[in-house]
């Protein structure tokens, strides 16, 4: 990664464990980002483990960390915005607000935004008021965004069961101002057993990527996909090479992470997996298609 390139991480922050933050700010670090991490809720662990000790920033405080970086001048400086978990429609407008101030300041900088809305099986865990922000509000401004296979379902109100479902679902989110759309963990009737796949679609093109499934993925790995492919496209300026590499290290740490102890289970083991991060041992299947 060439030098001079800063990233505005917007999620949330875990002390330990690898999620949101935790989870894209060693990635980018490693693969030589700056990273501005600005954190939407600070919890000892993800909730997962079970209740946490901490809370979620107030939308007011989170926007008076924003507009001290603005106010010295530092968004001229950011080639990236990276958003995630922000838990409120109160924080989306400020992240709304702040990314206005951005394009003022720095045109070029690009926008991921992350719409952590819910998955399968837990299903929605967020406010049905945040999810119609990401769909009308967010996403429509984002030049990038990255969700899970429920999440592009509610998100272009369709049933994905084919491949064809997920690209006319991407399509439709595009339809309203998002400029790439990828979809992570697709399933699909009509896709090959023993696989996961993720599907990239722009004006550009559609891409399909696959790597063997894994069993009890840890959490995070959503936060390490959206990290990776921002930093790759950063790079390279391809949708699809920013794909191919974001499967690649993503599935590489997954597996590492799957054997191994910890004090709690399901977390990514970042650190012990770092090679994976900057030379992935796996070339994922990809093929165009569309």
């Amino acid at each position: 990664m060439r030098d001079g390139v800063n990233i505005l991480s917007i999620q949330s922050q875990v002390v330990y464990g690898h999620v949101g933050n935790a989870a894209a700010g060693p990635a980018l670090q490693r693969l030589g980002c700056e990273v501005w991490a600005l954190p939407t809720a600070i919890l000892s662990h993800h909730p997962g483990h079970g209740p946490p000790a901490g809370r979620p920033l107030p939308p007011a405080e989170i926007a008076a960390l924003a507009a001290s970086l603005a106010d010295r001048g530092l968004l001229r400086a950011c080639s990236a915005l990276l958003t995630g978990w922000l838990g409120t429609t109160e924080t989306a407008e400020q992240v709304l607000a702040l990314r206005a101030r951005l394009r003022a300041d720095n045109p070029a900088a690009v926008w991921l935004c992350d719409p952590v809305i819910g998955d399968r099986p837990k299903g929605v865990y967020v406010d049905q008021a945040l999810v119609a922000a990401f769909r009308d509000r967010l996403l429509p401004q984002a030049d990038f965004a990255t969700p899970n296979c429920f999440e592009l379902e509610l998100l272009a109100d369709s049933s994905i069961q084919t491949l064809n479902d997920a690209l006319k679902a991407a399509r439709v989110v595009i339809s309203r101002g998002t400029g790439c759309v990828v979809c992570t963990s697709l399933l699909r009737r009509d896709g090959r057993p023993g696989v996961i796949e993720s599907l990239a679609v722009s004006s550009d093109g559609a891409w399909l990527a696959q790597t063997p499934s894994l069993n009890d993925v840890p959490n995070g790995a959503g936060d390490l996909f959206a990290s990776v492919f921002l930093a790759r496209y950063l790079r390279m300026r391809s949708v699809k090479k920013a794909l191919a590499y974001a499967v690649a290290v993503t599935y590489g740490v997954l597996r590492a992470s799957a054997s191994g102890t910890g004090p709690l289970p399901k977390e990514l083991k970042l650190v012990a997996a770092q090679s994976e991060i900057v030379r992935p041992s796996h070339d994922p299947w990809i093929q165009r298609v569309g």
